[in-house]
């Protein structure tokens, strides 16, 4: 057994996209598969040097994007996610720093905190981050007026003092699944059940809805395109980041302020979200802090901070019936099944 380079099987290297073996970027993950264990973390069998994909009696589970695999903490079994990342970026230093005190302090510290990190053999270049295993916060559909309303809460509050996020969107945003989806699912594929079966996991895993698992936690991940500052003002980028390129200012010739440019990009996602549901009056309230914060001029929008404190003053308005109240989406279910829904005979995701 060698700690420091294991090798990968040629029968388990991918010859085409759709076989599910082994592609070339995780290799690294069955070279130092046994390192990884030594340091205390054990990945899927899919990534053991020994892995024989002919023993499997139902199709192998498909990989992780590019540098992300999930891994069992062996001294708790916890779940957790492990990250390969060039230390060229100010990633690791930004994931340090809101892992660290006094950030963890502060209960509007959303940000996806660092557990870990592993210096890789003979690797000057980059390192592997651990943190918590999440969820897709946008998997499940909400249910509840409640619902919307304490994601925009949550989300309007991350605190990162003079860091701007520079991808502050939908994929980037997760929650904790462990009440929601007690069973759990495979990381990479919500339909399907831990180990990769899809057989007796028809349509998808059993979940519960937010508003009766409140509160839940909502976590900001991906610090790749993130800067650090030494101020909040005077700070101008240049640039096209992020899953969200409509933000007006964003541009490679003219300079911009990248704080205002995460404002709409939560605006935004949060103006997509309360779109797609029928009229409710606590979503057409909270989609007026929303439409502020994507204001085409940046100098319009307000600060995450006076956002919070909009949201705040809205919610203490809100009373529990407005709250607790259905809310559907537009692309319309009919009278039958929204009252089987609210049976629990059905619960689609």
């Amino acid at each position: 057994m060698n700690l420091f380079h294991s090798t990968v099987k040629e029968v388990n290297k991918s010859k085409g996209v759709s076989d599910c073996l082994l592609f070339e970027w995780e290799e690294l993950w069955v070279q130092n598969y046994y390192f990884l264990l030594q340091r205390g973390y054990a990945l899927r069998p899919r990534y053991h040097p020994d892995w024989d994909v002919d023993e499997l009696d139902y199709p192998p589970e498909d990989s992780y994007q590019a540098g992300l695999v999930d891994a069992i903490r062996v001294a708790d079994g916890k779940k957790v996610m492990l990250k390969h990342i060039p230390i060229s970026t100010e990633e690791l230093f930004i994931s340090s720093f809101v892992s660290s005190y006094p950030q963890t302090e502060d209960p509007r510290n959303h940000c996806v905190p660092l557990l870990d990190v592993i210096l890789m053999p003979a690797c000057e270049t980059h390192v592997v981050i651990v943190m918590s295993r999440l969820y897709e916060h946008n998997e499940l559909p909400f249910r509840h007026a409640g619902e919307l309303l304490e994601l925009a809460i949550q989300l309007t509050e991350v605190r990162t003092p003079f860091c701007s996020h520079q991808d502050f969107c939908r994929f980037n945003i997760m929650i904790d699944s462990t009440k929601i989806i007690p069973g759990g699912t495979h990381p990479w594929d919500p339909s399907s059940a831990p180990d990769g079966r899809q057989e007796g996991f028809k349509g998808g895993p059993k979940w519960r809805s937010r508003w009766s698992c409140r509160p839940n936690h909502y976590f900001v991940i991906d610090f790749g395109y993130s800067r650090k500052f030494t101020t909040n003002t005077g700070v101008r980028l240049l640039g096209i980041y992020g899953q969200d390129t409509s933000v007006p200012e964003m541009s490679l010739t003219e300079p911009y302020d990248p704080f205002p440019v995460d404002v709409y990009h939560l605006g935004n996602l949060l103006l997509n979200y309360y779109n797609k549901y029928e009229p409710d009056e606590t979503i057409d309230r909270l989609r007026s802090v929303a439409q502020k914060m994507t204001e085409k001029d940046p100098a319009m929008r307000p600060t995450a901070e006076e956002a919070a404190s909009d949201l705040r003053c809205l919610s203490q308005s809100i009373g529990y019936f407005s709250r607790s109240r259905r809310v559907w989406p537009l692309r319309g279910y009919s009278t039958r099944r929204k009252w089987l829904i609210r049976l629990g005979v059905v619960n689609p995701m």
